[in-house]
């Protein structure tokens, strides 16, 4: 089977891309001999390379005025994708880094733009030697025109090289050194790699002459620019081993029977495989976004970087994970030299050691400084709703400085009176017609004014709402205008206390009584966790009809006033003392048979409408969550924090930024083809542990301030308040099982 997971193009020419290059390494690249013990012979790129560079590989984003393929860095990253799916011995990082490097000293060095072309063309092969600090013990001699350089790289990428591209300090500065590999003075002494597929060098030099391509402040925005391209290969190729990784597990999952059924059936199995794909829509989500930085012409050397942190920070360690899990879904075969699974692993374990690995400080610290974040102001429209807001809002905090259930409520009708509480809806139901990208920039303008975005009635503007303009009548619809000014506020009546998270088995039944006009429903049950169930004025109740009909079928949606007689409504307690919950009793409720929403016993179809409402709010949902963690480095800035603290909280803004990315992506694909692909299924199982990481992260940054007091109230009740987030709108668990089965195809 093919789960779609390597080399996953968002254009027409990247699908042929894809195809083509599938096609050159099907030909030319096995890892026979590699798993043969009795060869055991590594492998040379060379060979391999020059078939791809006929392909156009090579030169894949260099412009063709200089011989290049004139493709752009996004299709630099689905190539990737495809040669790390295959682990092809290929010197691809090495190549895209001196691209990067070269093509920012091109316009001031007919040497460089000479270089572009010939490792376009495949004629040059490079090795780069900027992996991490602790590679490099190099002493530069002579001039800056005539430099020769002493001393060792001890991993440099590339054994069977033409030439050397070298980072090294000088008296006057950095500089950026092309040295011929095959000069005197240059010796290439391959080593054993633990990644079998890709060549390692250390090189000697002993008073080799070296060529400055640029030095000072040139050299250090080349040297930036090649680091952040080199780090783009690397985390494409990494993409591509979950990739491989997660489709070969399914497919062994799908065969392989134990006590009479298939591994995939296992609970434990369909876990982890979630995991990976979680893993690997993250790491595509980042590595594109960083391509897209690439790609944009007011990209600086600085948005490189900051943004390639996340990549190393992410990527990697999914990566592992995701070759972890193909050895451990595989068993004992997986365990063995002949099986290709160790090849995966290796390749993402051996990654840690480039650019200086996830734990590496500096890539955090990039992280931390900088933000790629749009304020959605190229709107005109959404240029006028944060004019609003930035008057409105000094306004609205000087009446209500905490964001309680009547600031919420006195919130929404500040922005209903000017026109912005639903810009999301239609417009002839009273909105503006904005499509979901428009939506999350509409919610970014919120958070990022730390103006409330949870409106009080928000379960009947997003979900109840939209279900309404679908499948109501239009004396129902005339509920919509309500909605909006607060009048009504709608919640769900859905879980009940023994279904949870299966709708499908609820119990809370309404009969039939008369016929025409005078039918009614009359309802007896009970719901649970119902949300703003308290402050309510109506519920969207799901019944069933039919207690005949199978499971999925008979049953009802019903709009049910809650001041309606038989009703009964408690609250429940959160665990952090507050509530926001309620359980509902219904004792033979009546209500009129024009209740009814959508057709009578299908309200299974007209409940899958809302949950996917539902569902498309966790994309800003995802959008937020920088914003919570930048919040609580503000609330420590000042304070002595340990080493161990500071990093937690950049792991957590990592997190954080690389979801906020997988929502971009899915919004992308939104626009693209109009239905959300398989990173969408995954925001809700990533946001909600990554919410809970960034509570628990705070609450033991806080330390003692967090044990009593106001000053740690907010994080004692953002760790209790956080054991939700796995529960809400599905159990991760549950939400595991779903993405196994319905993403990965796994049996139930």
């Amino acid at each position: 089977m093919s789960l779609n997971q390597i080399g996953v193009p968002d254009t027409d020419d990247q699908a042929a891309l894809v195809e083509a290059l599938t096609g050159v390494l099907t030909k030319g690249w096995s890892t026979a001999e590699l798993l043969d013990p009795a060869v055991r012979r590594s492998p040379t790129e060379r060979p391999l390379w020059t078939a791809l560079a006929d392909l156009g590989i090579a030169g894949l984003p260099v412009s063709e005025d200089i011989g290049g393929s004139g493709g752009n860095w996004a299709d630099l990253a689905v190539a990737g994708e495809v040669l790390g799916g295959s682990v092809a011995p290929t010197p691809f990082i090495a190549v895209a880094g001196a691209l990067g490097a070269l093509s920012v000293v091109a316009a001031d060095s007919d040497e460089a733009t000479r270089l572009l072309a010939a490792i376009s063309s495949g004629d040059l092969v490079p090795a780069i030697s900027w992996t991490g600090e602790h590679d490099r013990d190099l002493v530069v001699s002579g001039t800056v025109a005539h430099p020769t350089v002493d001393g060792r790289l001890n991993a440099a990428l590339g054994a069977d090289v033409d030439v050397l591209l070298v980072a090294a300090a000088t008296d006057d500065g950095p500089v950026l050194l092309l040295i011929d590999a095959k000069r005197s003075g240059v010796g290439i002494a391959p080593v054993e790699s633990l990644d079998l597929t890709r060549d390692v060098a250390t090189v000697s030099f002993s008073s080799a002459p070296a060529q400055t391509l640029a030095h000072g402040e040139l050299a250090v925005a080349a040297l930036a620019r090649g680091r952040a391209t080199a780090v783009l290969a690397l985390g494409a190729e990494l993409v591509g081993v979950q990739g491989h990784a997660l489709e070969a597990s399914v497919s062994y999952a799908l065969e392989r029977t134990q006590f009479g059924q298939p591994i995939g059936s296992f609970q434990g199995v369909k876990h982890r495989l979630a995991d990976v794909l979680a893993g690997v829509e993250i790491s595509r989500a980042t590595v594109r976004h960083l391509a897209e930085l690439l790609d944009t012409p007011i990209a600086t050397a600085d948005d490189g970087a900051g943004a390639a942190g996340p990549v190393i920070a992410a990527v990697i360690p999914a990566a592992v994970n995701a070759g972890n899990s193909y050895i451990q879904v595989l068993g004992g075969i997986g365990y063995t030299w002949e099986h290709e699974a160790h090849l995966f692993y290796r390749r993402a374990c051996a990654a840690q050691g480039l650019f200086g690995g996830p734990a590496d400080g500096k890539s955090r610290q990039r992280t931390v400084s900088t933000r790629h974040t749009s304020d959605g102001l190229a709107s005109p429209a959404l240029a006028e709703f944060a004019a609003l807001v930035d008057e409105a809002l000094p306004v609205h905090r000087a009446e209500h400085p905490t964001d309680d259930y009547p600031s919420r409520l006195a919130w929404q009708q500040r922005l209903h009176a000017a026109g912005w509480i639903a810009p999301h809806w239609p417009e002839e139901f009273g909105g503006k017609g904005l499509g979901i990208v428009d939506q999350v920039e509409y919610d970014r303008v919120l958070g990022s004014r730390r103006a409330p975005v949870t409106f009080a009635g928000v379960l009947g503007l997003n979900n109840v709402a939209p279900t309404l303009m679908r499948f109501g009548t239009p004396e129902q619809q005339q509920h919509l205008a309500r909605i909006q000014s607060t009048e009504e506020i709608w919640c769900q009546g859905f879980s009940e206390p023994s279904s949870g998270s299966d709708l499908a088995s609820l119990r809370t039944r309404a009969r039939i009584e008369g016929d025409g006009a005078d039918r009614e429903f009359v309802i007896n049950g009970q719901k649970v966790w119902t949300s703003e169930g308290m402050e309510a004025t109506h519920c969207l109740l799901l019944v069933r009809t039919d207690p005949d009909a199978p499971a999925h079928k008979g049953i009802s949606a019903l709009l049910v006033p809650l001041d309606t007689p038989g009703i009964t409504r408690r609250p429940i307690t959160q665990i952090t003392g507050e509530g926001g919950f309620a359980e509902m009793f219904f004792d033979d409720v009546r209500v009129p048979g024009s209740a009814l929403l959508g057709p009578l016993n299908e309200g299974w179809m007209v409940t899958m409408t809302t949950l996917a409402f539902e569902r498309a709010g966790v994309i800003m949902m995802a959008s937020r969550l920088e914003q919570e963690v930048e919040d609580v480095f503000a609330e420590f800035d000042g304070q002595d924090l340990d080493e161990s603290a500071r990093v937690a909280l950049i792991d957590r803004l990592v997190e954080a930024r690389t979801l906020g990315l997988l929502g971009q992506r899915a919004l992308s694909t939104i626009a693209r083809k109009g239905a959300p692909g398989p990173e969408h299924s995954v925001i809700k199982l990533v946001w909600s542990r990554t919410a809970q990481a960034i509570a628990d992260t705070r609450l033991s940054v806080a330390g003692p301030l967090a044990l009593a007091g106001d000053a740690g109230l907010g994080a004692r009740t953002g760790a209790l308040g956080s054991r939700a987030m796995t529960i809400a709108g599905g159990t991760t668990e549950v939400m595991k099982n779903i993405l196994a089965q319905q993403v990965l195809r796994l049996p139930r």
